[in-house]
């Protein structure tokens, strides 16, 4: 299952940090990023690399727990974009509290509808989402299920998170939002988990592999300050969930756009 459905669970431990780093654009930049203290320091999407940040699965209709240590030198929260959860819980520093250097803070909320959601920084947002402060958060359905999408849904053979993101070198120096830099953003780099074109080919949580007559699960999130679109070369899929919730009527197409921010799921014959 490209490595997803390995780490469900209803109580997760999610450390920032400011020390990763990625090769891209022949350039080395910093990342900033969250990591899972399960699965030791250094280590983001799938313990290999530092961007983008840790995904969590949880199953629908439990209680969650995200245990958030601030193990950097800056103020972040953990904003759960998507998810219905109270104000005290939603991460937006204004509304409900900044995590200090140092400090922690216990996220709960019950996991909503079975689909594909996200999280990430909301404090000076702007810089802090584009250095690599993002991540997924999949919720299964109620049985726990990792073959199918919700309770009733489509069920597949293989599952695929595509994290799609850009980065502009010329941000890597910058420690907080200002409008003599931040203004303007000209990204260089385009990723997915990660990974820019060549690797991203190769990259085995990433690829896309399914045997004839099988069916598989794509899970598309935008973590871009740009539209993004996604196509298959030329191979239709069926567009059958948006944001976490599944769509009324799904479709069939050959090419996806997407909004930063959105989710989409597909699912591939």
């Amino acid at each position: 299952m490209a490595g997803l459905g390995n780490n469900v669970g209803n109580s997760f431990n999610l450390r920032s940090r400011m020390d990763g780093t990625l090769t891209a654009a022949g350039q080395n930049l910093s990342v900033w990023y969250y990591t899972d203290s399960l699965m030791g320091a250094g280590s983001g999407f799938q313990g290999d690399r530092d961007l983008p940040s840790a995904h969590i699965e949880v199953i629908e209709g439990q209680t969650v727990t995200i245990n958030f240590i601030n193990a950097s030198w800056m103020p972040h929260t953990i904003h759960l974009h998507g998810l219905d959860v109270d104000q005290a819980n939603d991460g937006v520093g204004v509304t409900s509290s900044v995590i200090n250097p140092g400090g922690s803070f216990l996220y709960t909320f019950q996991a909503p509808h079975a689909g594909t959601y996200h999280y990430h920084c909301h404090e000076d947002t702007v810089l802090h989402y584009a250095r690599g402060m993002y991540g997924t958060i999949i919720v299964r359905p109620p049985s726990g299920s990792v073959s199918e999408a919700w309770a009733g849904g489509p069920t597949f053979d293989e599952e695929v998170l595509w994290q799609l993101s850009t980065m502009d070198p010329a941000w890597d120096s910058f420690q907080h939002s200002a409008p003599n830099g931040t203004a303007r953003f000209k990204p260089e780099v385009f990723l997915i988990n990660g990974k820019e074109t060549a690797d991203a080919m190769t990259d085995v949580y990433s690829r896309v592999v399914v045997a004839a007559g099988g069916k598989a699960y794509l899970r598309v999130l935008n973590a871009a300050y740009q539209w993004a679109r996604v196509s298959l070369g030329g191979l239709p899929f069926d567009v059958v969930a948006s944001d976490g919730r599944p769509l009324q009527t799904a479709y069939t197409t050959g090419v996806l756009e997407l909004g930063p921010g959105e989710r989409y799921d597909l699912l591939i014959q």
